[in-house]
């Protein structure tokens, strides 16, 4: 309980220091908003506000504050997909914490200490940033099987980075368990490895010539999520679970990249047990488009799903981004398509 207060209140006294010095240091705020529909008669406005902080303490350590705030005008599903086209659509959220803590840099290499959501260091490649679907930000084996710090939650977590060169190297360790509340029982502040697990993540990337290649390995210790077709948590805590993938973006000629992805889960009884995707993205100018495949087996349903986007850039920071998705499982067969408009300030 001591340990709770503590960091609830070093969290509290870190927001009011970044308040006082809003003016001095780095401040982004960005809009994000979705126009999505089934062609047929549903449709939904979603909208995403991030705002992020930092403040430096001198010349290698920095305070760091992310929030994000989500709406949306229904909850009902457009379409009963398994994977998720939309990477930023989740329930109306007020206002939650994705980074609150302090980043500390030593020649190549920095650590972060606090509360982090892994998707602001994984998987978030050139290629795959594009597209508007969830299984480009993070692989289903992951993202479907347990309920980790993936977006829009996050946990108490220490984060490594080194690069040497073209390699780049990141290991983190998370609460196994992401919240995204300020107070009661799920609180984002929470870290208890007893009931709620542990996350174990690394991964090691090369970049050369405009091409990357990246692998890596998850370990999970506590109970899973449940897969996305509804299968419920299991009754028993597994010991240890593991995840590995791997990806290329590599580059076939100028503005043109192939991409190429696959992820397996090898101790995961229930939920997405492998993945494999591709695609092509194009860039000329303020112009970027692609097309991706992908295919996720779970337990007991599989889907295919594609992507059709391309990405028009205005300003100095702002975009438009219509993208189709053709979605096809165990269930139905359907078209989605969206209009993406996003700003930064």
């Amino acid at each position: 309980m001591i340990v709770k207060r503590f960091v609830l209140c070093a969290a509290m006294v870190m927001v009011t220091f970044t308040n006082h010095y809003l003016a001095a240091q780095d401040f982004n705020l960005t809009y994000t908003t979705e126009f999505q529909t089934d062609f047929r008669k549903g449709a939904k406005w979603v909208n995403l506000l991030r705002t992020d902080f930092l403040q430096s303490l001198g010349n290698s350590v920095n305070i760091e504050v992310a929030s994000i705030s989500v709406a949306r005008t229904s909850d009902k599903k457009l379409v009963d997909d398994l994977q998720v086209y939309s990477n930023i659509e989740e329930e109306n959220l007020p206002l939650a914490l994705a980074i609150l803590g302090i980043n500390w840099h030593v020649g190549a290499s920095s650590l972060f200490v606090g509360i982090r959501n892994l998707n602001e260091d994984y998987f978030n490649s050139p290629c795959t940033s594009l597209f508007t679907n969830s299984s480009c930000g993070i692989f289903p084996t992951l993202s479907a099987n347990y309920p980790i710090a993936n977006y829009p939650v996050a946990s108490v977590g220490m984060d490594y980075k080194l690069k040497l060169g073209n390699w780049h190297m990141e290991t983190s360790i998370y609460n196994g368990t992401g919240y995204n509340m300020f107070v009661g029982k799920e609180n984002v502040f929470r870290f208890c490895p007893k009931t709620d697990g542990i996350l174990s993540i690394t991964s090691l990337n090369y970049q050369n010539n405009d091409s990357g290649y990246y692998m890596g390995i998850a370990l999970h210790s506590g109970m899973s999520a449940g897969d996305e077709s509804g299968n419920s948590e299991t009754e028993e805590k597994k010991k240890l679970n593991t995840v590995l993938w791997g990806y290329a973006e590599q580059k076939l000629s100028s503005g043109l990249y192939a991409l190429f992805q696959y992820s397996i889960n090898p101790t995961e009884k229930q939920g997405c047990r492998s993945y494999v995707g591709s695609g092509l993205v194009m860039r000329y100018k303020k112009i970027e488009g692609g097309v991706f495949a992908d295919y996720a087996d779970f337990t007991t349903e599989h889907e295919w799903a594609s992507e059709l986007t391309c990405k028009f850039l205005f300003g100095k920071s702002g975009y438009v981004q219509p993208a189709f998705h053709l979605i096809a499982n165990t269930r139905e067969c359907n078209w989605v398509g969206l209009i993406r408009l996003g700003y930064e300030i």
